[in-house]
């Protein structure tokens, strides 16, 4: 919450704000204890890693031209209060090189305490009356040094190979490209852009966009001071604006004795306006010649055409501490990244990144948000989603999302296209589960009607991921057909009726596809996926026919479903990510006192896990591909029997949630093999073919099997009741009617039957968080009763084998334990202890029937989110 004139905080009375940023509020604030001023900066959090990277910079810089660390509490700097001005040029000749040696003797000292600025620009140094103070070393590099000493679980480097740290108009080019040996050469390159700014009031490397910036740094020579300084000074910045850092002065000392000799060169080496023996005459005579020249260059018709902007690629990385989920977004401008994940905080919402940034922030309100793929509006101010069965917008800048309209099942992407100056048109948007075709709204709301209707002959299954073409009227979308061959890229209209669309396939491929308009021409480029390559398939807009034959652009890129992770915006910037493997873990036991009873097999890339009845085979989920299958492992003697590892589903789709029947002669699981995620079984000694236990236009999740084998407990995805829970009768040839056990607004997960057949286990979120409750099964007359059984937060019930004592995952990863009864009807709970501590909500878990053994994936090596791989000016790809 930001402070307020006359707050306190510890010793420092509020003055006045001064400014705010990612980090947090800087304020003006007066010290009681000394009656002095100074400039306190307080965390948006407790400390994060850029506070206490600055706190330690500065702490041991000791030098006039850098400002001072007074005080360090427990979320904020207390800073020396320092009156200026922004540096801003143009300056003239001599007070620019007096400014700029004294900033070269304030890196200088920074660079013998081995500490690396990496954000040096004109905002973060100010002018006093007695000279400049550099500020601001939130992104420093400390490298251990002579006269440093850095505690030993001190962060010593913001950037990890892939990141760019820095602001990208100042950022030399090993930044740019992410390299994690950015050293002192880095702030020699960000010098030379403030010193030609300090000179000419412009910056050194412009663009239109972020694209256009960064293709100017990496690719643009060098700008010259010629008009404003003497060629001698134009020597020196050329050189610290060299590309390789090899070809830079190497240090900020010999680069202000260098700007000294430069500024006291002979008159020869100065500006023609500043050189002595030359009459203004000859110099008149001359200029005019040039000019002349120029002119008749820039006519003539043998003058060579500029060579394309080839392409620039780089990694970023998602926010630390957060675990992305697969679906993300590019802007159109191209000036945001938009993805949802798991904060540290374990809450699901949107992030945001601008491009021309380094830090990502949560989009307040998107809380509840579907990993599904969300859109943006034509002019980059909203982002569209789902969240709790409706269709939403948020204002980038701020604000609570609004309504634009309910939906009856998962939307799967969209497309906004504007008609007007205020931005009225329409939006459409996809649906999963067989619900229906692509939608149309208003972006101001109402209620959707169907463009689009699913083709029976095509064994059509759902339509999603429409984006509009130039016209405003035309769109492609993906036709998801349980026929392969009718799956790919169809042509829709609005002004055509639902079931009189165009059924001819422009192009085959399994998931959605982006569309970028080719500079305001009549072409354009479709972007889609074909078993992991991304190609680029030239358009004509005006024919509406695909052109040429595609160019691949990226290789191992990834998908999920019918998403691909690919996006691309108008002004050339395309983003993608690959495939997220995940991190290897092993089978480990587990005791009550959380000894390790041994590391069972390999590692993998492992997901859910079911002990079958008797313990002694464990079905896991494995990701060896793109795809997760389901695999079975035996054991003997308490440890894996060698060579017992088989793989136990073969489809190519996901398959999740394996489940034993009591009598251990079949495993149930979920799959979205039929384009919605059904229930299916299998016989666990592989013989025969998977049965479809059942299906329907709503994704859903096997938990549980009754242990008298008459009842399969799943949850179900509703899009106004979020996951409710269902039983499908198992007790005849096939499977019965499904029934629902409990529906209401929050998501019930996780279930689980009491071994005696009494209760059921699970978890919700009604409280705004996770706990664990226990219900009768099945439900008596009225409902019956719910029991609250964890206090904290709770996920993942299992049961004792005997029904007399529950388990579940503490949000701290403890692993909880609690003696229950269910005497006379009445269920009973006492006081849960913690056992062990393992990973805060583990993919996957079981409990052995005697209660006295744990079986945990538990991760092996370090686990990396998968970077973003950018491409600018990526449309030279595909140029002839």
């Amino acid at each position: 919450m930001p402070l307020s004139p006359g707050d306190r905080l510890g010793p420092y009375e509020i003055l006045a704000p001064i400014g705010a940023g990612g980090m947090g509020e800087v304020y003006k604030a007066r010290d009681i204890r000394l009656d002095r001023i100074v400039a306190l900066k307080k965390s948006k959090t407790d400390f994060d890693p850029r506070f206490e990277r600055e706190a330690r910079a500065v702490a041991v810089l000791n030098h006039p031209n850098i400002c001072t660390l007074h005080d360090v509490g427990s979320d904020y700097l207390v800073m020396e209060y320092v009156e200026g001005a922004e540096l801003k040029g143009p300056l003239p000749l001599p007070k620019a090189i007096e400014l700029a040696c004294q900033i070269l003797d304030a890196i200088d000292a920074a660079h013998r305490k081995g500490i690396t600025h990496r954000d040096l620009k004109p905002a973060n140094i100010l002018v006093t009356k007695s000279g400049v103070k550099v500020l601001d070393f939130g992104l420093a590099k400390m490298e251990r040094a002579q006269g440093l000493v850095l505690a030993a679980d001190a962060p010593t480097a913001i950037s990890i190979e892939g990141t760019i740290t820095g602001t990208i108009y100042y950022m030399a080019p090993e930044q740019l490209q992410g390299k994690p040996d950015v050293d002192s050469r880095a702030d020699i390159f960000a010098f030379g852009c403030v010193l030609y700014e300090m000179l000419t009031g412009k910056r050194a490397f412009e663009g239109s966009n972020v694209a256009s910036v960064i293709a100017a740094v990496m690719e643009r020579p060098a700008p010259s001071v010629g008009e404003v300084a003497p060629a001698s000074l134009d020597r020196v910045i050329k050189k610290c604006l060299a590309k390789d850092p090899d070809e830079r002065w190497q240090n900020a000392r010999d680069l202000k004795t260098e700007l000294a000799w430069a500024v006291e060169a002979p008159a020869a080496t100065h500006h023609p306006q500043q050189t002595r023996g030359y009459s203004l005459g000859i110099i008149g005579t001359a200029a005019a010649a040039i000019a002349l020249s120029a002119a008749v260059m820039s006519w003539a018709p043998w003058k060579a055409v500029p060579e394309a902007p080839k392409p620039v690629r780089f990694q970023i990385a998602p926010a630390p501490g957060v675990k992305v989920a697969n679906a993300f977004s590019l802007s159109p401008d191209g000036t945001r990244l938009a993805y949802p994940a798991t904060g540290a905080d374990g809450v699901f919402r949107l992030w945001m990144r601008a491009m021309d940034t380094l830090e990502s922030r949560a989009v307040p309100g998107t809380e509840g948000l579907l990993a599904a793929p969300f859109f943006w509006s034509p002019d980059s101010r909203w982002v569209v989603f789902e969240a709790g069965g409706k269709l939403m917008k948020a204002d980038v800048a701020g604000g609570p999302p609004q309504t634009i309209c309910a939906v009856s099942a998962t939307v799967v992407s969209g497309s906004w296209v504007s008609h007007g100056r205020n931005g009225d048109g329409a939006i459409i948007f996809g649906n999963s589960g067989g619900i229906g075709g692509i939608h149309r709204v208003s972006p101001e709301g109402g209620d959707p009607v169907p463009v689009t209707a699913l083709n029976q002959a095509r064994k059509d299954n759902f339509h999603t991921q429409p984006v509009f073409l130039p016209d405003g009227r035309h769109f492609l979308y993906f036709v998801n057909s349980a026929t392969p061959e009718n799956s790919g890229i169809y042509l829709g209209s609005l002004d055509l009726k639902p079931d009189r669309q165009n059924h001819t396939r422009l192009l085959a491929t399994a998931t959605g596809a982006d569309f970028v308009p080719n500079g305001g021409g009549n072409g354009g480029t479709i972007l889609f996926l074909r078993e992991g390559t991304l190609l680029a398939q030239q358009f004509d807009i005006r024919r509406l026919k695909t052109i040429g034959e595609p160019m691949p652009l990226a290789e191992q890129v990834g998908n999920y479903r019918s998403f691909g992770f690919f996006s691309a915006s108008a002004n050339g910037a395309l983003v993608w990510r690959g495939v997220s493997t995940g991190a290897t873990s092993q089978l480990v036991w587990f005791d009550r006192e959380g000894k390790r009873l041994g590391a069972q097999g390999d590692a993998h890339v492992l997901g859910d896990i079911a002990l079958s009845p008797d313990a002694m085979r464990v079905a896991a989920v494995r990701t060896e591909g793109s795809n997760p299958d389901l695999w079975l492992t035996t054991f003997s003697g308490g440890l894996v029997s060698p060579g017992t590892d088989v793989r136990f589903t073969f489809d190519p789709t996901r398959d999740s949630r394996p489940v034993w029947s009591p009598d251990g002669e079949h495993i149930a699981f979920s799959s979205d093999r039929a384009g919605t995620v059904d229930l299916y079984q299998h016989a666990s000694n592989g013989a025969g073919r998977d049965e479809l236990l059942l299906k329907s236009g709503h994704t859903k999740e096997v938990t549980d099997w009754s242990r008298d084998g008459r009842w399969l407990l799943y949850s179900d995805l509703d899009a106004k009741t979020r996951h409710d829970l269902w039983v499908l009768p198992m007790d005849g040839v096939t499977p019965g009617q499904p029934m629902p056990l409990l529906r209401s607004d929050f998501d019930e997960l996780s279930a689980r039957f009491s071994p005696d057949g009494h209760w059921v286990a699970y978890q919700s979120d009604e409280t705004g968080r996770y706990e664990i409750y226990v219900r009768p099964f099945p439900a008596p007359a009225g409902g019956g009763g719910r029991w609250a059984v964890s206090q904290g937060g709770g996920m993942q019930p299992r049961w004792r084998g005997d029904s007399k004592e529950l388990f579940y995952i503490a949000p701290d990863g403890d692993v909880m334990a609690i003696p229950v009864s269910g005497g006379g009807g009445a269920f009973q709970s006492g006081r849960s202890t913690a056992l062990f501590r393992n990973l805060p909500n583990p993919p996957g878990w079981d409990a052995a029937p005697d209660g006295k053994r744990f079986l945990f994936p538990v991760p092996v090596g370090d686990a990396q989110e998968t970077p973003f791989n950018v491409v600018l000016n990526w449309m030279s790809l595909i140029r002839k």
